[in-house]
């Protein structure tokens, strides 16, 4: 039974959870800003090509009004050579009718205008939060780096131990390792002390006690299902790793 190596094996794992803990949330709010920073951009794309619809609109509908104001005129100029009320009728109608587009696309155009202004205001506040975000996740990058530089070569060291201790040791006990620190926070190994378990204190039988101190079998604390190993300390996951 590798249980010793197991014990050597926690101990590195442990040290590299304490340098992965240095880090804090810097990961998580780094990749926060990206996604919001990515969004941002999405946002104000969106509200450029709006904006850039709104400004063919209005060019659109100004000669549309410059058409129509233009045919009104002509109408207008007419009706004084009517020679009956017919004709008189007929082009009042036609300047009514021309009257009405244009006032109908003179209310669209106001709407334009409003919504040109909201939209200029939006692409200038996505723009300022745009440079916001940018210098917070530049700031937090910086400060994560700082603190991967120092942790970085003692973690290569550990990471490169791990790997030569876990090829010594079977890989069903791996596993079996792994499937347990997966479900209790990184820590698949427990000690004994004054016959209580050492993380959920809970009270070990002495026949238990003493197969344990045999270091010679798989043996799991029944009620947080570590495995139970033994040493002089009573402290082996507390340990410190040499790293040099």
């Amino acid at each position: 039974m590798d249980l010793f190596k197991l014990i050597e094996l926690q101990k590195i794992d442990k040290k590299l959870m304490d340098l992965e803990s240095v880090k804090g949330d810097l990961p998580e709010q780094v990749e926060e800003l990206k996604a919001n920073l990515t969004d941002l951009y999405n946002k104000l794309a969106k509200t450029r090509d709006d904006y850039e619809i709104t400004q063919k609109m209005k060019r659109e509908y100004q000669a549309d009004i410059e058409t129509l104001t233009e045919k009104l005129n002509k109408y207008q100029e007419q009706i004084y050579s009517v020679k009956n009320n017919k004709e008189y009728d007929a082009i009042t109608i036609e300047i009514e009718n021309l009257e009405k587009q244009i006032d109908e696309i003179e209310l669209k155009s106001v709407e334009l205008l409003e919504n040109e202004e909201k939209q200029s205001e939006a692409i200038t506040q996505f723009g300022t939060k745009v440079n916001q975000v940018k210098e917070n996740l530049q700031a937090k990058e910086n400060e994560l780096q700082q603190k991967l530089s120092k942790t970085e070569a003692e973690e290569k060291v550990l990471s490169n131990k791990r790997k030569e201790v876990v090829s010594a040791i079977d890989y069903r006990l791996i596993s079996t390792y792994n499937r347990i620190r997966k479900g209790r926070d990184g820590i698949a190994l427990t000690t004994i002390k004054n016959y209580n378990c050492t993380s959920c204190f809970t009270t070990i039988p002495a026949q238990t006690v003493v197969e344990v101190r045999k270091m010679n079998q798989l043996i799991s604390c029944e009620v947080c299902g570590r495995i139970l190993v033994y040493d002089n300390n009573g402290q082996v996951v507390q340990e410190k790793i040499e790293t040099e």
